[in-house]
């Protein structure tokens, strides 16, 4: 029976991450991938290999929400190769390597195509196989997107990551996971990082980083790029609005201001890229609203009828926006 080996530290720590994510205690996850609690125990201790049948048990339920560590697949009778080879390294020590710089490029090429043909056995073998992501279509979903990632996001060499406050954007955060991968096709990872008080929201892949590029976002510092719509985003007035509105609940917000001891509902949006700053502000102007910039970084619109027509006309899916112009039409009846 073919065998899973992992780094040591690497099998007890997957297994512990597989039950936290799935919140199970050790008996229950037993029970559901149908083994012994103490073959469990073994493993937990890392005393023996898991089986690769039980192995595919285990990803099947996480499905690729836990990342699995680099391993090998031991196959059947995989001691008997294991002492061949130590047979082999003694005769090479006495006699000299059979291989030659001719030899080894073929095999490198043939390795290449296996790769090629096969990329989804060296994956679970632990090699670095580029995993493929095919380009979204346009549509007022990607542009919502794409206004979450120049908001919140984060583009790096290899990481896509949206990151947002856990205390008041936590219902947010669900949107904008099942948005992710309703519109790339891969289900981001969710973490609450407790060092920076946020929930970050990451998929994996110098693909996908390849794929958002092409579209027309940049990877690295946002500021410093001074980044800006796409140009497929500036084609449709819907994709323009939607683009705004994943734009507005990440980087904006409504709150209260007092002005002649009275309580005011404000609307404020805030970017240090001016390009953006600049669109979303035009934007908003050619569809009749009444917005005003402040300092270098940020925009406002102050009128109560204004941002009820924005709710309407631009919307929110982020709830802490809309529970708080909920209270305020409230307060004013």
């Amino acid at each position: 029976m073919p065998r899973i080996k992992f780094k040591k530290g690497s099998q007890a720590k997957f297994l512990s991450d597989v039950v936290r994510y799935l919140g199970f205690d050790w008996p229950q996850l037993s029970r559901k991938i149908k083994v012994h609690p103490r073959c469990l125990s073994d493993w937990r201790r890392e005393k023996y290999t898991i089986p690769e049948s039980v192995f595919k048990r285990i990803t099947k339920l996480t499905g690729e929400e836990i990342r699995v560590p680099a391993h090998k697949i031991l196959p059947d009778f995989w001691s008997i190769e294991k002492a061949a080879r130590k047979g082999g390294r003694v005769v090479a020590e006495k006699y000299g390597g059979p291989g030659t710089p001719e030899g080894r490029v073929k095999g490198g090429r043939i390795s290449q195509e296996h790769r090629r043909r096969n990329p989804e056995k060296y994956r679970q073998a632990g090699c670095n196989i580029k995993k493929v992501f095919p380009k979204p279509p346009y549509s007022e979903k990607l542009a919502e997107l794409v206004g979450i990632l120049l908001g919140d996001g984060a583009i790096s060499n290899y990481q896509v990551r949206v990151s947002l406050d856990r205390n008041v954007d936590r219902q947010y955060a669900t949107f904008v996971r099942n948005l992710m991968h309703d519109v790339l096709g891969e289900r981001p990872s969710f973490m609450e990082r407790s060092e920076d008080n946020t929930i970050a929201l990451t998929i994996s892949g110098a693909g996908l980083v390849e794929v958002l590029e092409q579209m027309g976002l940049r990877r690295g510092n946002k500021v410093v790029h001074q980044v800006d719509f796409p140009k497929w985003v500036r084609s449709r007035r819907s994709y323009k609005i939607a683009c705004v509105r994943g734009l507005f609940d990440t980087d904006g917000g409504l709150y209260s201001h007092h002005k002649a001891q009275k309580n005011y509902l404000g609307w404020c949006f805030a970017s240090s890229s001016k390009p953006l700053l600049q669109s979303v502000m035009d934007i908003l102007l050619s569809l009749g609203f009444n917005v005003k910039k402040a300092g270098e970084n940020k925009i406002y619109m102050y009128s109560l009828e204004h941002i009820s027509r924005y709710m309407k006309i631009v919307n929110s899916h982020n709830p802490k926006n809309v529970d708080k112009l909920t209270v305020r039409i409230g307060q004013n009846n």
